[in-house]
């Protein structure tokens, strides 16, 4: 590890002074800078080409419009401006010898017939997206500020699921999570002004974008091929949201809706945003605070249904049969509270920044569910209620600086996630033995699982089985610092560039601490031959239930004794065209408060006689405690060769060392309480990986409409926190083992991209881009079941499974394995932006975004089946020795779906705005069984109406609706190969959101 970090030392410090000996001399040369503004209404024009005619000098700008083109040789210049959409414009600049140029240019929109036209709202925001990728320095998509601003959307999933190659994924309906080209959230970088966002995911390390709100943000870039100075555990892609700035006049902005929820027929959502800011100290110190706060309905009705492998009566073929269905309502809110500060103070040549974002969510749930066991016959009512927070901060100081031959910048970051469910509570009613209805057909292959419920008898005695009261507190702490420095230079007449390296070092914690306690078995009494004793405990307590009285005439508590008269006329009736029954709904203020007087019995009677007990796997079975660190560091180039050729070439140098504590042990159950586990002891588990990762970028302009990009890089992925997390447990009866893998690798990618795009004034912006991704290491999910004979060394290596744990037992192991075979990722995307503004009267308010991507995946996946060999192991009866078969199959990746598509279509016309867009993607992958293809699952098709309209009443004040999910669109998952056989479907509704806004 020394010898790479002097190694590399050397590198960069070598890096430095090739970069700074490059320079020409500065003698005879000045310095340009300035501001590009639309004429109309000033507002800056980010990515617009500022460049030196005749000569190779030039600049971008940036989300403020501003430039700085350097080393200008001392004279008389011609400077041209261009940003695509409108009039392109030259000045007529005298540059000294060691002076600046300031220069602010403001340019005209589109002209028809020598009339200037007039940039409509959503052209504008379609425009500032076209330029800053069109100067983007890699294959990216934008969300312009003024898109952002014109129509924002609820969070920022939404802002980025209508850009191309981008599937969402959906919780109550609402956006949570984005993956890119297919690939799962988990596998993207999500930063907050560049300050890497901690995983908000309880196992993964995706990042939950709903909690971050559209108004905050004065863009969003994805990146979709890295360079070398960007983390590299982004085989997706990197999402990058910009918080807002202080403009040069102080501003003010309100925001307030109210909203309709169709499912639950509710009228209580609302979102309420704000925002200040002003520029003070001659202009030098900028301060902009922005607030917001929603509440929202997020209820669904879900249908799941759960299989067995069983065979087809005649043929003896593989065939899946229903085996448990469940029904559930779950009525929720969700509410946010958040808010960010950032300040900015100009100094010569720099900026010294501090900004700070803050966000809650707070969920509070009430799920009604029912459960029906045809395998086991048994059939469960289950009620829960469950609230919690999880909040989100990033915190980052950071100090940045151009001296012509130097610019540098660095930073140090803060940024935490926190999930809080102080007490969750789940309550379950049982009914066991014979649950069908006389004369009911017993299930089979041709049984459809919607058709079970009718075949369940309801039984008024089904009894209380279980109270189990929940606590879950996980944490993640990140801190980052990170330096970079860049230098430019010249080389020649026609080369130009600049020399880049830097280093980053990243520090995170993360906790999971779980805690359960209550009561199991219920039904059963206390083990000791007295049913009535658990609940003695309680009786004197609830004086007015008659407990000793029912439990000793019915040894139970029925259900009807707390039984609740809510009813739903309509759950589920868009699932298969006929609602169902919920059946059977415990009375929440009952239950809790037989669950009150349970928890006192603690205090009470102590821990050994209290029925009040903890759970041992619900308290010790994921919790877990590590650390990471991580080490990076790069050197590049970008070489331009004259303006039409660009050469960014690099290498990234990654090392992570982590250490995370668990557990391994064996639950034992006796006499219905949880007793100490067996065999518990402490694990740690100590990985450490380093990888150098070359990429290359190359642009090519051949003309001033066209620019093609080609990139390799090579990213990586990690593995999920509860993969390597050293956690091992075998249940009670030895039949189910889950072994975290200690022995993971990160997986890494080799990506090649390919994008050309070309512009005309009429036909916009067209790019066709293609990808292709070898993932090799990709981590997978594999099971199998292990007989007594099955030698222990045959196993994956790093699972920490005792011996003794597989004497006499035939568990079923879940684990993860580095799968050994590459995965192959390819696909080609279209991307059409474009406006109408050559149209006569009322049509140029036409905007147009359509895009179309085709993913395409091959993934082998290896699994297990125990097989019989050709030894015979006894002669009577006559058995066999056993081994373990490797499988190999082909299939998908997971989340991948094989086309997406968008289509947003708006409208301007004088202070009228509407926007109607369609998203559209095919069926997902969502899990891949590698030993058993009838166990595969995927989602359906799923396509959806959203619709926006908003009118302006007067310059600073404008109403506007959001009408989303118009069709009514579920989400639907089914089993095996055929949509004969659902595993869920979720119902969420349309919702509708009205409000006014703001600003001065």
């Amino acid at each position: 590890m020394r010898r790479n970090l002097l190694s590399l030392a050397v590198v960069l410090g070598s890096w430095l002074m090739l970069a700074v000996s490059l320079q020409a001399d500065p003698e005879g040369k000045g310095k340009i800078e300035g501001v590009v503004l639309d004429s109309q209404n000033n507002e800056p024009l980010p990515g617009a080409g500022v460049f030196i005619q005749g000569t190779r000098l030039g600049a971008a700008t940036d989300l403020k419009g501003r430039f700085s083109v350097l080393q200008v040789p001392a004279g008389e210049h011609k400077l041209v401006v261009r940003y695509i959409g409108y009039r392109e414009k030259t000045v007529d600049i005298k540059v000294e010898d060691g002076q600046t140029v300031n220069r602010t240019i403001k340019l005209d929109f589109q002209i028809i017939e020598g009339e200037v036209v007039t940039v409509t709202a959503q052209a504008e925001g379609q425009l500032g997206a076209i330029n800053q990728q069109f100067t983007s320095n890699t294959i990216a998509n934008i969300v312009s500020q003024a898109r952002i601003k014109e129509l924002p959307d609820v969070n920022a999933a939404e802002s980025i699921g209508r850009l191309p190659g981008i599937a969402i994924q959906r919780s109550g309906g609402e956006a949570t999570k984005v993956s890119i080209r297919g690939l799962s959230p988990k596998y993207n970088t999500v930063t907050v002004n560049g300050v890497r966002v901690p995983s908000t995911g309880a196992e993964d390390r995706s990042v939950d974008l709903s909690l971050i709100s559209s108004n905050m943000l004065d863009g969003i870039e994805v990146k979709k091929a890295i360079t070398p100075d960007m983390d590299a555990d982004a085989i997706g892609g990197t999402v990058d949201l910009r918080l807002k700035e202080a403009p040069e006049n102080l501003s003010f902005n309100a925001t307030a809706q109210g909203g309709y929820n169709r499912l639950q027929d509710y009228y209580g959502n609302y979102n309420f945003t704000g925002g200040v800011s002003d520029r003070f100290l001659n202009s030098r110190l900028g301060v902009i605070v922005n607030f917001n706060t929603d509440d929202y309905d997020r209820s669904a009705d879900k249908f799941s249904a759960n299989y067995r492998q069983s065979t087809k009566t005649g043929t003896q073929e593989r065939v899946i049969v229903p085996s448990e269905v469940l029904l559930r309502e779950e009525t929720v809110t969700r509410g946010r509270i958040g808010g960010s500060t950032v300040l900015d103070y100009r100094l010569p040549h720099g900026k010294l920044s501090l900004n700070g974002f803050y966000n809650r969510l707070k969920s509070d749930a009430l799920y009604r569910i029912n459960t029906i066991n045809v395998n086991y016959s048994r059939h469960y009512y289950d009620l829960e209620r469950r609230t919690g927070t999880t909040s989100i901060f990033t915190g980052a100081l950071s100090f940045e600086q151009n001296l012509d031959w130097l610019r540098y910048d660095a930073g140090f970051a803060r940024s935490a996630t926190r999930t809080e469910n102080p007490e969750d509570f789940r309550w379950r009613f049982g009914q066991e033995g014979d649950i069908y209805k006389p004369g009911a057909k017993l299930v089979d292959e041709n049984t459809h699982p919607s058709e079970i419920p009718d075949r369940i008898k309801v039984d008024s005695l089904t009894a209380l089985q279980d109270i189990w009261v929940s606590r879950t507190d996980r944490e993640e702490n990140v801190s980052t610092a990170q330096l970079n420095l860049q230098a430019p230079f010249q080389f020649g007449g026609w080369i130009s560039g600049y020399l880049k390296t830097g280093g980053k070092l990243r520090w995170l914690s993360r906790n999971n601490d779980e805690f359960q306690r209550g009561r199991a078995g219920l039904q059963y009494g206390s083990g000791a031959g007295n049913l009535n004793e658990p609940f003695d405990q309680i009786a004197a307590q609830l004086p007015g239930w008659n407990l000793e009285q029912i439990i000793g005439d019915l040894g139970v508590l029925p259900i009807g004794l707390v039984r609740d008269n809510y009813t739903r006329s309509d759950f589920l009736e868009d699932a298969f065209g006929n609602p169902f029954d919920l059946g059977f709904v415990a009375n929440e203020g009952k239950m809790m408060e037989l669950t009150r007087a349970l928890q006192r019995t603690l205090q009470a009677l102590g821990e050994e006689d209290s029925e009040y007990r903890v759970n041992s796997i619900g308290t010790l079975g994921r919790d877990y405690d590590g650390k990471e660190r991580y080490k990076a560091a790069y050197v590049m180039a970008e070489l331009n060769f004259g303006r039409r050729l660009t050469l960014i070439p690099g290498i990234r140098w990654e090392d992570d060392y982590t250490k995370y504590h668990g557990q391994r042990y064996r639950e034992i159950i006796t006499a219905w309480r949880d007793a100490a586990p067996a065999d518990f002891q402490r694990l740690e588990n100590i990985r450490e990986n380093s990888f150098w990762l070359p990429m290359v970028h190359l642009q090519v302009k051949p003309l001033e409409w066209m620019k093609v990009r080609l990139a390799r890089t090579e990213t990586l992925t990690r593995p999920d926190y509860l993969q390597y997390t050293p956690i091992t447990t075998i249940d009670a009866f030895r039949s189910t083992l889950r072994a975290a893998n200690a022995l993971l690798k990160p997986a890494q990618a080799t990506n090649y991209d390919a994008a050309v795009s070309v512009y005309d004034n009429k036909v916009g912006l067209f790019t066709v881009s293609g990808f292709y991704k070898s993932i090799k290491d990709l981590i997978i999910p594999v099971n199998f079941t292990v007989s007594s004979t099955f030698l222990l060394q045959t196993l994956p290596a790093g699972l920490n499974i005792p011996t003794t744990w597989l004497d006499r037992a035939s568990p079923t192991i879940y684990t993860y394995i580095n799968n050994p075979f590459k995965a192959e990722y390819r696909g080609v995307e279209l991307d059409w932006q474009t406006n109408f503004w050559y149209l006569p009267g009322v049509l140029k308010g036409l905007v147009l975004n359509a895009n179309y991507t085709y993913i395409d995946s091959e993934t082998k996946y290896r699994g297990y089946q125990i097989v019989d060999t050709d030894s015979i192991r006894t002669q009577r009866p006559r058995t066999y020795w056993q081994a373990i078969d490797d499988t190999v199959r082909v299939g998908r990746m997971p989340d991948q779906p094989s086309h997406i598509a968008n289509v947003t279509l708006g409208y301007d016309y004088k202070g009228f705005s509407a926007r109607f867009s369609y998203l559209y993607q095919t069926d997902i992958s969502t899990y891949v069984d590698a030993a058993n293809p009838i166990f595969d699952s995927f989602s359906a098709a799923y396509g959806r109406f959203d619709f926006t309209l908003k009118q302006r009443i007067r310059r600073d004040l404008e109403v506007f609706a959001n009408f989303n999910n118009l069709n009514n669109r579920a989400d639907r998952n089914y089993r095996g190969s055929s949509t004969f056989n659902p595993s869920y479907m979720e119902f969420y509704g349309f919702s509708i959101d009205l409000g006014a806004r703001y600003r001065l």
